[in-house]
């Protein structure tokens, strides 16, 4: 509802619905001198397996050449859901498939293993029923070398194979191609590590009835992602909110990440640095220690960034680690992350200055200790953050891996089984008390700054010349150095009435201060607006001697001893009169100003939830 609509005989000078428009008014001027990342109310293919029945191979799978497919094997994760695969004793391809016709960039997953004998693992992406249509990568399960091969008219290209040690004696292989169009894919066993037929995509060769290997977890992804997201009789596709970039000077509409895009207003923020580099993929100096770590999944901006962070078989602790220079003061150290079939948990430490952490559980999206938050982001990733005050300046950003039913961080030192972790994207550390929105160092080594950002209007462009007036605004958030929402000024710190909350507060339901600045003289006209913790909208009524203020549509609070700015020439949206600092760090849903004084009763019915 807009501020006027309760009042048709009283109109503001200037008003704007900033969650509902999704629009800057021609009138105002917004500026930010870099690009900058917003929930942009967008969505992306988070994660996808088109196969059926993925860790169940005796259903769905056509089966040639075998004896027997056997489950309840050990998988990677110490669980039952291993299939062996026994080959016959014909002249014969040995193999399991499924029809599917797909197309992108494919990446064929499947955790595998010798069982008996010494067969190697073949993976086939076939594009047409030709001999020559189809991809070939061959698998040495003795941790060899890969191989690849192309049919002649198969319409494959950017083949490539992996093979990475995993748990219980399993590797991970995948095989990566994009396709135009691809009808089929198959798992067999083979008996070279570059079969004679390699223009072909499926092996034949002469059974011996006793070699086998054991499989698990298979995938296939449209995207190049080779997280596993297990089916059953259903394919798994899963779309997420994307979080995504936009120019310099132009303004962030923010919407929510609960899945229904339900939109917030203009995010205004600071200035701030990340600390982190290389943050788009932990490479460069950071320390990857008793764990692995390998670009695997889809992260929150859409992209394949997300790195599995796996733990090592050892008893040690496992964590990614980066020394990096602080300013000294207060620290927010935050990164995302999301389960991968398993119940690991998440700590984050700062682990040389102040050895401050918070303990996350990511499989119920709760912080479980320590001084920090956990917000959901879409398809199970959630960002969480570790808050806190230090005077060292060289400081150590650490991701550790603990048990579900580990304690703090010294849990990580625990016997890991080689494949259990969590997906990690975006890490990010400021020299403030809160997380902004995620600043991309991406992976030149360097840190890199978002600008703050300025939103105003001139009131001579929209009719206000001086004199009583109201302002309503509505917010959500406020955090960092007297977060302002809004600044009435002639442009400098002597002429100005403003409306903000404390210096750093920790939560956005701090309360909120009227503050009066009239010829360099200045007036706190309300050290804390009457039950405006946690309020949303708040109102100021002024004229001479006679000023009002209220929030959240409860009790009116007076001023009886003020005066009236003179030379007023501007109205700063979410800021001060200042653009390089005291952004609101928050939202901005609504704000009007009317020329005159209301009254106490339209205070309250305009700030009323």
């Amino acid at each position: 509802m807009a501020y006027s609509d309760n009042f048709p005989a009283q109109r503001p000078v200037f008003q704007a619905d900033f969650a509902n428009g999704g629009r800057i008014d021609p009138r105002a001027t917004f500026t930010r001198a870099s690009t900058a990342n917003v929930w942009d109310g967008s969505k992306h293919l988070s994660s996808d397996n088109l196969l059926l029945q993925s860790s169940d191979f005796d259903t769905t799978w056509f089966s040639q050449g075998l004896t027997s497919r056997t489950g309840g094997q050990t998988d990677p994760s110490g669980g039952t859901s291993g299939f062996t695969l026994l080959e016959d004793s014909a002249t014969n391809f040995h193999r399991i498939a499924q029809s599917i016709a797909t197309n992108g960039e494919l990446a064929l997953t499947v955790y595998a293993k010798r069982n008996a004998g010494s067969r190697y693992l073949n993976l086939t992406i076939a594009t047409s029923a030709s001999s020559t249509g189809a991809g070939l990568a061959t698998f040495d399960l003795a941790g060899g070398a890969t191989h690849t091969s192309n049919g002649a008219s198969s319409t494959l290209t950017n083949l490539s194979a992996t093979q990475t040690a995993s748990g219980n004696g399993y590797y991970k292989c995948v095989f990566k191609a994009t396709a135009t169009t691809a009808t089929s894919f198959t798992i067999s066993l083979g008996d070279a590590a570059t079969p004679a037929s390699n223009n072909y995509g499926l092996v034949l060769y002469t059974g011996d009835g006793s070699s086998s290997l054991d499989v698990a977890f298979a995938s296939l992804s449209t995207t190049g992602a080779t997280d596993y997201n297990a089916t059953t009789t259903q394919i798994h596709r899963e779309y997420a909110p994307s979080l995504v970039s936009k120019s310099n000077n132009v303004g962030r509409f923010d919407y929510s990440t609960d899945g229904q895009s339900i939109a917030k207003g203009i995010l205004i923020e600071s200035q701030s640095t990340n600390l982190l580099v290389n943050s788009a993929d932990f490479g460069g100096s950071w320390q990857i220690i008793n764990s692995t770590k390998e670009i695997a999944a889809i992260g929150p901006d859409g992209t394949l960034s997300a790195v599995a962070f796996r733990e090592g078989t050892n008893s040690l602790e496992k964590r990614l680690l980066k020394y990096y220079g602080a300013g000294g003061g207060n620290v927010t150290i935050s990164v995302y992350a999301k389960l991968m079939g398993n119940t690991r948990r998440l700590v984050i430490r700062e682990a040389n200055a102040s050895a401050q952490s918070a303990v996350f559980d990511i499989a119920t999206g709760t912080k479980v200790s320590g001084n920090g938050s956990i917000e959901s982001v879409g398809n199970g990733w959630y960002r969480c953050q570790l808050n806190f005050s230090s005077t060292g300046t060289t400081q150590a950003a650490g991701f550790y891996l603990i048990p579900a039913d580990g304690g703090d961080y010294t849990a990580s030192a625990y016997a890991g089984d080689g494949y259990s972790g969590l997906l990690l994207a975006l890490p990010q550390a400021e020299d403030q008390s809160h997380a902004s929105t995620y600043i991309d160092t991406g992976t030149s080594g360097s840190t890199a700054t978002r600008a703050s950002e300025s939103l105003s209007v001139a009131t001579a462009d929209i009719g206000y010349t001086g004199g009583p007036f109201t302002i309503v605004s509505e917010t959500e958030g406020g955090y960092g150095a007297f977060p302002r929402a809004f600044t009435l000024t002639d442009g400098t710190p002597d002429n100005r009435i403003e409306v903000h909350k404390s210096l750093d507060p920790s939560t956005s339901s701090t309360g909120w201060y009227a503050y009066a600045s009239v010829g360099g003289a200045t007036y706190v006209i309300a050290a804390d607006i009457p039950s405006s913790a946690g309020a949303s909208k708040v109102a100021i009524s002024y004229d001479t001697n006679d000023v009002g203020y209220c929030a959240g549509g409860n009790t009116v609070g007076t001023d009886t001893s003020a005066y009236l700015p003179s030379s007023i020439n501007a109205l700063h949206i979410g800021s001060t009169w200042s653009t390089s600092y005291n952004q609101l760090n928050g939202h901005i849903k609504r704000i009007a100003l009317y020329g005159e004084a209301l009254s106490d009763q339209n205070l309250q019915s305009l700030t009323a939830s």
